[in-house]
């Protein structure tokens, strides 16, 4: 093509005709830009069909970590809820002052249950520190996206209040107390006074945070599945 156009352009100069050399040359330009432009728009929209295969992969690997993390949570959540039923017959045992009740000796193991989520983020953080988070144009939806890993942070938070209470109770009274090899041969006094029953309201105060937590981040991983299954049914 380029050896056909020098042709032309050799045999408008010999034959020394000027005006039509200078129209064959800017027809030539313009041919040249159209041939850029053409090739530029070809390689935009090769570039964004690429952008949303990518932007759908994400989306596919997101779902399935919101997936992930909401079985996580759920377990977490439902242990809470079960933590919490034991420790309300150790409130009313404590409350009607039956400190005879062999319950309350065997209710008191629960107290040094504790939990700990940990929360799947590959997804999330290659998305973030990649600098491909762009691929999600709409503000609303980049928010979508992170602000259920965002509660992971107050899950944490909450989890760390709770455990840091087990640890100076299983330090500071349990095993000065309790005798781990048989619960009932334990100190006369175990569970019996203030500090005890002190332990056992703080106790259901953090696990009540954690249980809230649990539910609210799962809650969030919910809507934002919702939100993908929307932009799913959109194409």
């Amino acid at each position: 093509m380029i050896k056909f156009f020098r042709k032309i352009r050799q045999k408008i100069l010999i034959e020394n005709k000027f005006i039509k050399y200078l129209i064959y040359a800017i027809g030539e330009i313009v041919l040249v830009t159209i041939g850029i432009l053409i090739a530029l728009g070809i390689n935009e929209n090769v570039k964004n069909k690429n952008n949303i295969e990518l932007r759908d992969l994400y989306i596919a690997q997101l779902t399935d970590e919101a997936d992930r993390n909401i079985k996580g949570l759920n377990y977490h959540h439902n242990t809470s809820i079960e933590i919490l039923k034991e420790l309300d017959t150790l409130f009313y045992i404590l409350k009607n002052k039956e400190l005879d009740s062999p319950k309350l000796l065997s209710k008191s193991q629960r107290l040094i249950s504790t939990n700990e989520f940990k929360p799947i983020m590959i997804t999330y953080e290659n998305l973030k520190f990649s600098g491909d988070l762009k691929l999600f144009d709409d503000l609303n939806l980049r928010n979508s996206i992170s602000e259920p890993y965002e509660t992971f942070k107050i899950v944490k938070s909450v989890e760390e209040v709770d455990q840091k209470g087990v640890s100076i109770y299983y330090e500071h009274y349990m095993i000065q107390n309790a005798n781990f090899m048989n619960i009932s041969m334990s100190n006369s006094n175990y569970g019996k006074d203030t500090y005890f029953e002190n332990t056992v309201l703080a106790r259901m105060v953090t696990l009540k945070q954690n249980r809230d937590a649990y539910a609210n981040s799962i809650e969030s991983l919910k809507k934002l599945k919702n939100t993908f299954a929307e932009l799913k049914k959109q194409k």
